[in-house]
């Protein structure tokens, strides 16, 4: 016998819910179900009749009467429905919810990063030493937290290496570290500077920016720039996102950087 279709279907009658109920209380009669019940005793009748074809209960004489009972094999079809289902929907739940996370995570590190790239009709070699070795001449001057003019601006090609400015006067502004130097391939770098442009001491609070160099041809190779993190850098971290992203920002120093391939 199918307990699951039949027995839902026979508890989807509030009557015999309600006889059902009454049922797992204690075995009955029919006699004390009408006595408890706003219906007749045939009617009550019937409705055990339906919920013991459904398999959800059984009876058994006891002198001229016959007390009905819930049935355990029934009831153990229906809780085994129920397991299923709920395993099923949880399953479903965990899952919508992970993916829920994984989206806003995505959607939250996407809105913290700013991502530029460019073509360039060089070779992979040439790229990757012009942007490390050259970097003096793609900085814009004016872009300068000393006290002084910038003589030049220094990248030192090595992990571990340092990103500074020097003034006219010999002073120097490190404004950031170099994380990975791996040529041609790529250079990743920190930006030590906080929303307010000042040096940022506080290591926990930068942001990294990673250069890409992909080879399309021998002789041409796209450059991509992600500048990632932006959101450690703490309240008004959005200020740097916008300005690091704007015309002044990375495009500018891209533009600086396929202008210097060309001359």
């Amino acid at each position: 016998m199918t307990y699951q279709a039949d027995g839902w279907t026979a508890l989807g009658d509030p009557t015999r819910r309600t006889i059902f109920a009454r049922l797992a209380e204690q075995p009955r009669a029919v006699g004390e179900l009408a006595s408890e019940l706003p219906v007749s005793r045939p009617a009550v009748s019937q409705h055990l009749k339906v919920l013991k074809e459904a398999g959800l209960v059984v009876d058994r004489p006891a002198g001229n009467r016959r007390i009905y009972q819930l049935d355990p094999a029934g009831l153990g079809a229906l809780r085994a429905q129920l397991d299923e289902f709920w395993t099923k929907a949880l399953a479903n739940f965990k899952a919508a919810a992970e993916q829920r996370t994984e989206e806003i995570m995505t959607t939250k590190a996407q809105g913290a990063s700013v991502r530029r790239e460019i073509v360039v009709e060089v070779p992979i070699e040439r790229a990757f030493a012009v942007f490390t070795e050259d970097f003096d001449s793609i900085k814009p001057r004016d872009h300068n937290m000393l006290a002084v003019d910038i003589a030049e601006s220094v990248f030192e090609p090595r992990a571990g290496g340092r990103v500074y400015d020097r003034g006219v006067d010999g002073s120097e502004c490190q404004w950031a570290r170099v994380l990975a130097y791996e040529p041609p391939n790529r250079v990743v770098f920190s930006w030590d500077i906080s929303p307010q442009w000042q040096i940022e001491s506080d290591l926990a609070k930068t942001s990294e920016v990673e250069v890409r160099f992909i080879s399309e041809t021998p002789e041409r190779t796209r450059v991509e720039l992600e500048h990632r993190n932006l959101d450690r850098h703490g309240e008004g971290w959005e200020g740097t996102r916008e300005g690091v992203g704007g015309e002044g920002g990375w495009p500018l120093y891209l533009q600086r950087f396929a202008e210097l391939l060309t001359r």
